[in-house]
């Protein structure tokens, strides 16, 4: 099933100078938390990313080391050069750093907000390429942690399809953990006037 974000206005104008699209997208999300808590998949709306919503995906959380692709914008189709809905987050990636995705994704799951720094070396046809991927916790109305916003913003020309990454730096890790709605024990007090 394809999901949709929601979209309650038209997206806004501002000019991004210097403000990149991740750094846009992680305000965003930071804004949504209520409390402390992971944001929830259904506060997401699509005009408030504006321009970014070309460089973004909403993933599903199969399993905490497993994300399928939900929505995705063109920006990350292209690299690929077809729609990535149902397809793992993993294929943006080469063989050898799946499993560093898959260490950063169960980071996620435990609420974590992870960048990537990516590179694509160069091959015949592709030109090097380096990109900077983040990976956003989002949950659903009980809190649990089951959708990954995703951001991948990315420099060099695309070349020959497809374009896959290798990770570029080891992962850096900014701890979001969620709010627990576990109820809190009652303090102990003192009862004067009891039995001796």
């Amino acid at each position: 099933m394809t999901e949709n974000l929601q979209n309650s206005g038209t997206p806004s104008q501002d000019g991004l100078g210097s403000y990149s699209m991740i750094s846009r997208v992680c305000a965003y999300w930071s804004s949504l938390r209520e409390d402390g808590a992971i944001p929830k998949r259904s506060a997401i709306d699509a005009a408030a990313l504006g321009v970014a919503l070309p460089h973004i995906f909403l993933a599903e959380m199969i399993t905490p080391r497993i994300a399928k692709m939900r929505i995705c914008g063109h920006q990350i189709e292209d690299l690929q050069g077809l729609d990535m809905r149902g397809m793992p987050v993993a294929a943006l990636f080469m063989s050898e750093a799946r499993g560093q995705l898959s260490e950063a994704l169960a980071q996620v799951a435990l609420g974590a907000r992870v960048t990537l720094s990516l590179k694509s070396a160069k091959r015949m046809g592709q030109p090097e390429m380096t990109a900077t991927l983040a990976l956003l916790p989002l949950a659903d109305p009980a809190g649990k942690i089951t959708r990954v916003l995703g951001v991948l913003e990315r420099q060099g020309a695309v070349g020959q399809l497809p374009r896959r990454f290798d990770l570029a730096t080891p992962l850096q890790l900014t701890r979001e953990l969620p709010v627990t709605n576990a109820p809190m024990r009652p303090a102990l007090r003192v009862i004067q006037g009891g039995k001796v």
